[in-house]
């Protein structure tokens, strides 16, 4: 069954007191959310450097002094270069008027040949004696590499944030500086801190600073269970907060391992940080000072202040109850609540799904069964984008050309979006015709459909991955909502309540998929093309597709855009394919330490 043509013409047709024609709205639309989409990317980032910080707050360029001296050379855990590192960190803890501490202790109790971990320690006295708050990073580096990023960073960090809390007033409690030993060869610092030394039973909440790359904003990807108590604090204190609950969903299936799962193991409470992107330098003789991203630095250091001073003044110790579901918008601030709230969340969408349907109905613009078909568009459009996506990255892959190969590992970003924006445009033709059999509210009605069922389950079975599906659908509904109840509105009122209603989508899932290529690199092109999918099918609607009079002219100019982006990709690649390891996705998500 569907609308008859003159029935679609009656209730599609734009009131004569629009600004512009219908067929004129999909490009402006289209246009407003490729721009969004460029915002969103543009915020995903780590905040600058601060130039000019006063003696009493964090300067990534005083920390950049020590990274100089702790990332020279690779400094693998027993070596000469690794001596010198222990005794920089030393020395410049007690230049602080510090008293800093080694713990040392047999690698391998069973093998004397396996050398000794030597883990640094180093506490700053608070005013009470309650739990301590206990910042991490390891100073060992692999043997392929310096280890500027990993762990350099962090541990640089460290000795700016100890100098910096030192000259401040004193806080409740104590904050234990850790930089483990031996890390890379299998979390030896961590385990025999935990086991043996007499300051683990002190702590309280542990804070663990990594990196699996070179560059980007330092994400909280990582807590321990029953954490609303953490992420409220987190969520209070961090300036630039770059963290989702569905990160935590994510990792703790996985069997990657740091420090702090050493920690999480044996019941502290904590959060873990790392920023991601860069993959391409990671574990090899690229990670570099070269390499270092000075943001990166900057914003694992303004983390660590702030945490320490909200945790280190905190009232009370982790009551751990629930566990929060959480997201960061644009990195401006953390959106927090229960999984109690996400219930009731998807029930209001649920009644504003129903109650637009319903307002569509009697208005003549819904039909059950253009809204079933418009469902199964969903799942083919989303097919058709993936296989787009798929075709394209197989046929460059394919060249086997070296530049290529090494701008997909370098230059990733360039080429994920050259293979979505063809992707779209594979999936673009689909919609059209359909949205000219059924209507744009029965598309709209259908992914509505799709997008609750899915956020319902969601919700039930990864509580933490329920924002994902149910905001972006949340906003589409209520903006569907008023243009469905309001008889009077015009095409121009009709696309630009539709446009705004479909930016938080945007604003929520672009975001997601820039962290995704971040993460998986040239083998995000799945996972990205499943959500782009998702998105599209969502947004379809808001385009009008049925009153655009040259069906071809949005897919050609989204496929030419694609073309165009891929020749951006190729020309930026390098030509040295010098420490060039395309990485299977096993050994990145399964082997690798985050």
């Amino acid at each position: 069954m569907q609308l008859t043509e003159t029935r679609l013409q009656e209730v599609t047709r734009a009131p004569e007191a629009s600004l512009l024609p219908a067929r004129s709205w999909a490009g402006i639309i289209l246009l407003v959310f490729m721009i969004c989409g460029a915002i969103a990317i543009a915020f995903d980032a780590a905040p600058q450097p601060t130039k000019e910080a006063a003696s009493s707050e964090f300067s990534a360029v005083r920390a950049q002094t020590h990274l100089a001296s702790i990332a020279r050379a690779p400094h693998p855990i027993n070596s000469t270069e690794h001596g010198l590192v222990r005794d920089y960190i030393l020395n410049t803890f007690r230049q602080m008027g510090m008293s800093p501490e080694v713990q040392k202790t047999a690698a391998d109790p069973t093998d004397d040949s396996a050398g000794a971990i030597e883990n640094i320690v180093c506490r700053l006295q608070g005013g009470t004696h309650d739990k301590a708050v206990l910042l991490v990073a390891h100073y060992d580096s692999v043997e392929e590499g310096p280890g500027a990023s990993d762990d350099g960073v962090a541990v640089a960090d460290i000795l700016e944030t100890a100098r910096a809390l030192k000259s401040q007033s004193q806080l409740k409690r104590d904050i234990i500086f850790l930089l483990t030993d031996g890390e890379e060869a299998g979390l030896l610092g961590a385990r025999a801190f935990v086991k043996q030394h007499p300051w683990a039973k002190d702590a309280g909440v542990v804070l663990n600073f990594d990196a699996r790359g070179t560059t980007g904003s330092s994400i909280m990807f990582e807590t321990s269970a029953q954490n609303s108590w953490l992420i409220s604090n987190f969520g209070a204190a961090a300036s630039h907060p770059v963290a989702n609950s569905l990160s935590y969903e994510i990792y703790k299936r996985l069997p990657n391992d740091t420090d702090f799962t050493i920690f999480r193991r044996a019941g502290y409470s904590g959060l873990n940080f790392a920023f991601i992107n860069g993959l391409g330098n990671y574990h090899s003789a690229s990670d570099s000072l070269k390499t270092v991203d000075p943001r990166s630095l900057q914003h694992d250091g303004d983390y660590m202040m702030e945490l320490a001073k909200q945790f280190g003044n905190a009232a009370g110790d982790d009551p751990k109850e629930t566990n929060a579901v959480y997201f960061d918008v644009l990195g401006l601030l953390l959106v927090r609540y229960s999984k109690t709230a996400s219930i009731v969340f998807l029930v209001v969408a649920v009644i504003l799904f129903g109650t637009a349907y319903v307002s569509g109905t009697r208005k003549g613009s819904l039909r059950a069964m253009p809204s079933l078909l418009g469902f199964l568009c969903v799942i083919l459009g989303t097919m058709i984008l993936v296989v787009g996506v798929e075709a394209a990255a197989w046929l460059i892959s394919a060249a086997h050309l070296p530049r290529i190969h090494h701008g997909l590992m370098f230059q990733t970003g360039w080429y994920i979006l050259a293979f979505s924006a063809l992707g779209v445009s594979a999936a673009m033709p689909m919609y059209s015709f359909m949205a000219n059999r059924l209507g744009s509210d029965n598309l709209i009605a259908g992914a509505l459909l799709g997008w609750l069922a899915l956020a319902t389950a969601v919700t039930i079975y990864v509580s933490g991955a329920s924002y994902l599906l149910l905001w972006p659908m949340f906003f589409v509904a209520a903006g569907w909502l008023i243009v469905l109840a309001n008889r009077n509105i015009t095409e121009s009122g009709r696309a630009v309540t539709l446009a705004l209603s479909g930016i938080p989508a945007i604003m929520l899932m672009i975001p997601m998929v820039h962290k995704i290529v971040w993460a998986f690199s040239a083998q995000s092109a799945l996972i990205v093309s499943v959500l782009l999918g998702l998105l599209l099918a969502l947004l379809a609607g808001t385009f009008r597709l049925e009153h655009v009079g040259k069906k071809w002219a949005l897919p050609l100019t989204v496929f030419a855009a694609g073309v165009a982006l891929l020749l951006i990709a190729v020309l930026v690649s390098g030509n040295s394919v010098e420490s060039t390891r395309l990485l299977p996705l096993h050994t990145i998500v399964v082997a690798g330490e985050l």
